[in-house]
């Protein structure tokens, strides 16, 4: 069964600027696992369904999606989790955590997902660093990171359906919010 994740993807200027940080953290710190997805927010950890729910999946996201409103997003400065995960903060973020949460609804609704597939607390950031950041090297690079300042913001106006095709993740499909602002 096809491996699938949901994501909120920063516009094209402030991905970049995340990809850069990525790659000067996979030069100075030999972490690249962050590398093998764009800068995003997740809104739904991977999950598998079987390949002819497919169409069913995207129909419910195109419906849901279609019902939200657009919101401002503010990103700001770096966090950490433990010493595995450095990330970008995401200020006030509340507007997310309501979205996670409705769409946990809809897809709870119309899809049996597994345990582990699902969360129902969120902490929104842009992920850096994981996995593979050594723990030798995580106090140089969160020394490195924590006292630096980085801010962009952004409207959310829609978010992505990824798609893992056993080797990386591709971008599926779009789905746009209603575009009337709050």
């Amino acid at each position: 069964m096809p491996l699938y994740f949901l994501a909120i993807i920063p516009p094209e200027e402030i991905g970049k600027r995340i990809k850069s940080l990525k790659l000067e953290i996979a030069e100075k710190y030999e972490a690249k696992h962050a590398l093998k997805l764009p800068a995003h927010i997740t809104l739904q950890i991977p999950f598998k369904i079987s390949e002819t729910e497919e169409g069913k999946l995207i129909d419910s996201l195109k419906s849901f999606a279609e019902n939200q409103k657009s919101f401002q997003l503010n990103l700001e400065d770096f966090g950490r989790f433990g010493q595995k995960v450095i990330f970008i903060n995401i200020e006030d973020h509340k507007e997310l955590i309501s979205l996670h949460a409705d769409l946990q609804i809809i897809l709870h609704k119309n899809f049996i997902l597994k345990k582990h597939e699902t969360f129902s607390k969120i902490h929104p950031h842009i992920t850096l660093a994981s996995r593979d950041l050594h723990h030798k090297q995580f106090p140089k690079a969160w020394a490195d990171f924590k006292s630096r300042t980085f801010a962009a913001s952004f409207t959310v106006e829609s978010f992505s359906l990824l798609k893992h095709d056993g080797k990386v993740w591709h971008h599926c499909t779009n789905f746009d919010f209603n575009k009337l602002s709050p």
